[in-house]
């Protein structure tokens, strides 16, 4: 099952290396594409992520690799999101003694707020960092990645 994985993983890394488009391009796509996963998608990212790789010319495979690349992290990324919104807008606990159902709603409401609040400032900080990662990656290393992942990478 690992190795299934292993290999899967892989392909996937030979198929974005083997990409023809430009670095700007593939790093553009594959940074949208991870970036979904910061957003409730309820099962639909990777969709998403091809589709708006294509929107904003990026390469749309590349857009496809990111989502699915960090789906698993996505209970991470929801966490994240409450916390750096959490920070900004701190969340009032409700008293427990208290049965309101008024007052459970609108922790939910804060917790809401604090979640979209941590998205909107996650997004374009994780966007901007893994940008610049993958593109330096792809325009400098490419050549040397793919010859590693082909021939040093047994699965």
């Amino acid at each position: 099952m690992i190795r299934k994985k292993l290999r899967e993983c892989k392909c996937l890394t030979l198929k974005l290396l083997r990409l023809k488009d430009n670095s700007h391009s593939i790093a553009l796509g594959f940074t949208v594409g991870l970036l979904i996963n910061f957003v409730p998608s309820f099962g639909i990212g990777p969709f998403i992520s091809t589709a708006c790789a294509k929107m904003i010319k990026g390469n749309s495979f590349a857009g496809l690799v990111g989502g699915i690349s960090l789906i698993w992290a996505f209970p991470i990324f929801f966490y994240l999101n409450l916390i750096v919104g959490y920070l900004f807008y701190p969340i009032d606990v409700m008293d427990p003694s208290l049965d309101h159902a008024s007052e459970a709603v609108d922790v939910g409401v804060q917790l809401g707020k604090a979640f979209f609040i941590g998205m909107f400032i996650n997004i374009p900080l994780f966007g901007i960092l893994t940008y610049f990662i993958i593109h330096s990656i792809v325009r400098k290393y490419r050549e040397t990645m793919l010859a590693y992942v082909q021939k040093k990478w047994n699965l």
